[in-house]
């Protein structure tokens, strides 16, 4: 702490979200109330005009300090700001959302009353395209042994809708990041659930917030979800394979999990199967799609996946994909997906 008044790093990283810019301006942080802030704007090799804007917004407020470096992932340049941070807190912000002008105030004050090295708040979920809006609302708690946070988790922390695995949600103490040397993996999406599950079974300090502070958007393009990603299954391997280790090493016993787990890989077999395989930017022929389709389903994780997966009931569409990726058959998961876009069409011209 310096002059009894903490310095906060807010971690900004930026690829080619130059619209963005353009039209917030970093309006929520540069106006927040809480004034001793370092703005470490990170650009992950940006192609169009981001760079340049980020100077501008340099020129206009001394907090911002401006990192460049090649692109590298999401995970990679929020390790980049970390390296660079001299807070005593720090807050990871996405651009692309936006967040109470009190959000920094408050979340000092809980981390000095409370002595907390974590806080957590609730947010808003908003999908435009869907006309969506939710709160995502946490109970207020002040927790000081890992026990009882351990005893939380899965209820309060873990099953939440839309999920609770962000980084811009909590806020951190700098020293406890550093103490136990915590970083991001390099893997293009899902970075922050690794980084936060590395932090649970060491953490007894923290305090959950029940206001919400943050606003985050779902959009239907130009994010991760509408991207091709090639290495996209073995993230979401990855990720199960986190949690699986996350598991034993925090000890919870919660035969919920395993369904959890199982859940959230399969479904990460089905978008890398049904989307990323597809999807133009793959530029695969059908050879190549049903290789890639074969390797995915013959990774040990996906077999023990669908295994897993056979216990429980599915609707009719997701029966007929389930058997055709147990058969490993590259037919009829294509003419399923056509079926049921084709089928989709006739619905929403008839609605």
């Amino acid at each position: 702490m310096k002059n009894n008044t903490p310095l906060v790093s807010i971690i900004i990283c930026l690829y080619n979200v130059a619209s963005f810019l353009q039209k917030k301006k970093l309006a929520c942080i540069l106006q927040q109330t809480y004034r001793n802030l370092e703005v470490i704007l990170v650009d992950d090799g940006s192609t169009d005009n981001t760079y340049q804007l980020c100077e501008e917004l340099k020129k206009s407020d001394q907090r911002i300090r401006l990192v460049r470096k090649a692109n590298g992932g999401l995970g990679s340049a929020r390790n980049a700001g970390l390296d660079e941070a001299q807070g005593d807190y720090v807050w990871f912000y996405d651009v692309d959302d936006d967040a109470d002008t009190r959000l920094v105030e408050k979340n000092i004050y809980w981390m000095e009353t409370y002595g907390s090295d974590v806080n957590i708040f609730g947010y808003h979920c908003i999908t435009p395209y869907l006309h969506l809006s939710e709160e995502i609302r946490f109970k207020e708690r002040e927790i000081h042994n890992n026990e009882t946070l351990k005893s939380i988790f899965v209820d309060e922390l873990l099953f939440v809708p839309n999920g609770n695995g962000f980084a811009w949600n909590k806020f951190y103490r700098r020293s406890f990041i550093e103490k136990h040397r915590f970083r991001f993996g390099n893997q293009r999406i899902q970075q922050d659930e690794g980084f936060n599950l590395q932090f649970y079974p060491l953490l007894n300090n923290v305090y959950i917030s029940s206001e919400l502070l943050y606003t985050y958007y779902i959009y239907n393009s130009g994010n991760n979800r509408s991207k091709y990603i090639s290495d996209r299954i073995n993230i979401y391997i990855s990720v199960y394979n986190q949690f699986q280790s996350f598991i034993t090493v925090w000890g919870i016993q919660d035969k919920r999990l395993e369904e959890y787990t199982y859940r959230r890989l399969y479904a990460g077999i089905e978008t890398s199967i049904l989307f990323n395989t597809f999807h133009p930017d793959a530029h695969k022929n059908r050879s190549e799609q049903k290789q890639e389709i074969l390797n995915i389903l013959n990774r040990k994780e996906a077999i023990q996946c669908l295994d897993f997966m056979g216990k429980y009931p599915m609707g009719i569409e997701q029966k007929l994909f389930y058997q055709a990726y147990k058969r490993k058959s590259f037919f009829g998961i294509i003419f399923y997906k056509a079926l049921f876009r084709t089928l989709r069409k006739i619905k929403n011209l008839l609605s």
